[in-house]
């Protein structure tokens, strides 16, 4: 009988040691099957795969530009080395570093070379086969999208298209002529109010961008270019020969550097 009191009163000791001691995990998962699990938080801006909302760059473009003639009374003469400079804007509405809407502000200075035939003064009055170069700086502002490939080894692939709208700041010409038997070169002159004020145009390009650290990149862009509008202003160019209105569009091939960050 004293045996079993004290081996009552063991079991009751431990019993109340055990009910105070600091519970145990269990070795695997969690008991509680039915209990709140943590969420995983949202992407942050800084994580990796989540694309920079804003990237700024400078460009810098240069290739041929020609003029197309859309009357019979012009001819196509040659090109001209064309130039655009600014800023470009790139803006991320997604949660990749694929697709943007790509815009800016650049200086682009651009023109053409025309052959036709005129008149001249004195006896002569025919003069032939002039040869005119026209040279505009427009503003123009693009808008459109921009396809790129997730980084390899650093290197990526992109695609853009979109339209450059523009405006006119300025425009000269120069004239070579045969005058009778001479041949004369003019000085340039001011051709302004004889383009057009505004002008749009459509672009398509492809190129590279190499990453060098986060946003900051070095790109290469191939592209090509072409105008809806006339390059004149109808009101007042007009061809001396024929008496009709000079039309012709641009078109160009442009290949572009820069820096983005």
């Amino acid at each position: 009988m004293r045996h079993n009191l004290f081996f009552l009163f063991i079991l009751l000791f431990f019993s109340v040691l055990t009910s105070n001691g600091t519970p145990v995990d269990p070795p695997y998962g969690s008991q509680f099957p039915n209990s709140e699990e943590r969420k995983p938080r949202e992407p942050k801006s800084h994580d990796g795969n989540f694309g920079k909302r804003v990237t700024l760059g400078v460009t810098f473009g240069i290739g041929p530009d020609w003029l197309n003639p859309r009357t019979d009374s012009l001819h196509r003469n040659g090109t001209v080395l064309a130039l655009k400079y600014g800023i470009a804007i790139d803006v991320n509405f997604t949660t990749k570093e694929n697709y943007y809407f790509t815009t800016g502000v650049f200086f682009n200075h651009s023109g053409g070379h025309l052959a036709f035939e005129g008149f001249g003064f004195g006896a002569d009055s025919l003069v032939r086969d002039i040869e005119r170069r026209y040279s505009s700086i427009y503003v123009t502002i693009p808008t459109g999208i921009k396809l790129k490939t997730n980084s390899m080894k650093g290197w990526v692939v992109a695609a853009n298209f979109g339209l450059y709208h523009s405006i006119r700041l300025t425009a000269k010409a120069s004239d070579k002529y045969y005058f009778g038997n001479e041949r004369r070169k003019t000085e340039k002159y001011m051709y302004r109010d004889q383009t057009a004020l505004f002008r749009e145009a459509g672009y398509i390009g492809v190129g590279t961008e190499y990453v060098v650290s986060g946003s900051f990149r070095v790109f290469f862009y191939a592209l090509y270019a072409h105008t809806f509008t006339n390059f004149f202003n109808p009101k007042k160019s007009m061809n001396m020969a024929s008496g009709g209105k000079d039309k012709a569009n641009i078109g160009g091939v442009e290949f572009q550097i820069g820096l983005c960050f």
